[in-house]
C-alpha cells in the first residue's frame, strides 16, 4: 500500500461518521456503523462506502435533486 493510500485511509477514519478501510486477502474491505463490503480497488471501495453512507443518510435523493433543479431554472 502506498503512502497516499495510507493517508487517505487515515482521513476517512477521521470523518464525523468514520469509514474504516483495511487491506486483506488482496481486497480493500470498508465498513462504518451502517454497512460493510469489499473491492479489489481502493477508489471503488471508497465510492461504494460513500454511496452506501449517503443512501442511508438521504434515502430519497431523487426528490432533493429535482427540487434543486427547479430552483436553478426558475
Amino acid at each position: 500500500m502506498t503512502n497516499i493510500e495510507q493517508d487517505f485511509i487515515v482521513m476517512l477514519r477521521q470523518l464525523p461518521i468514520a469509514i474504516t478501510i483495511t487491506w486483506q486477502n488482496s481486497r480493500y474491505h470498508w465498513q462504518y456503523a451502517g454497512g460493510k463490503d469489499a473491492s479489489s480497488d481502493l477508489v471503488e471501495a471508497v465510492k461504494q462506502a460513500l454511496q452506501h453512507l449517503m443512501a442511508c443518510l438521504a434515502p430519497d435523493t431523487s426528490r432533493a435533486t429535482d427540487n434543486s433543479r427547479a430552483h436553478l431554472t426558475s
